[in-house]
């Protein structure tokens, strides 16, 4: 019973991992495909707030751009 406990918990932190780096990849291929756009229409923002201001924007992205944001995971509500 103990090894079935261990081997869930082992299954969650590598999906908790493997998940982790699919949103870093996201991150960094808005970072690349949107510099312009992030400057242009939200300057002087970053990270969650950048990402917003994106979204926010989405009608006025370039298409790379927009398409990168797009795939970006909703922000968690507070």
């Amino acid at each position: 019973m103990k090894l079935l406990q261990l081997a869930l918990i082992a299954t969650c932190v590598a999906s908790g991992y493997a998940q982790a780096q699919e949103a870093g990849r996201e991150a960094q291929a808005v970072a690349r495909l949107c510099k312009a756009d992030a400057q242009h229409l939200c300057s002087g923002k970053t990270g969650q707030q950048l990402q917003q201001c994106l979204k926010s924007n989405q009608a006025q992205l370039s298409a790379n751009c927009k398409e990168a944001v797009s795939k970006l995971p909703n922000a968690p509500k507070s």
